[in-house]
């Protein structure tokens, strides 16, 4: 084998070696931005519902990732249940005042 081919087969190992590297150290950069991201919106969470507690932010502080992304998870379901309460909030109010025209209607017909 030519020595110019064993060079471009060493550089395109050197190549796809150094891909992969940065292929999985941006996977776990990535992951690392997100459990900060969480951390920082549970304290934000922690400072507007309890008023700043020093204690409450000490515990999220000691909190591991896979803790956080549990209490992430149930703030997400606890947001969507909101929405959805909202909803039908607003499907009862509609359907009440109908109901009340309709109930005063009749009572003006039966008067």
């Amino acid at each position: 084998m030519k020595k110019s081919t064993k060079v471009k087969i060493g550089v395109g190992v050197i190549v796809a070696a150094s891909t992969a590297t940065a292929v999985i150290a941006s996977g776990k950069l990535i992951e690392k931005a997100r459990h900060v991201s969480n951390r920082c919106k549970v304290k934000r969470f922690v400072s507007d519902k309890f008023d700043g507690s020093e204690s409450l932010l000490a515990i999220v502080d000691k909190l591991s990732d896979d803790d956080l992304d549990n209490i992430m998870s149930i703030l997400d379901k606890i947001k969507s249940g909101k929405k959805r309460v909202s909803v039908y909030g607003d499907s009862i109010k509609d359907t009440t005042e109908d109901l009340k025209d309709k109930l005063m209607d009749f009572v003006d017909k039966v008067i």
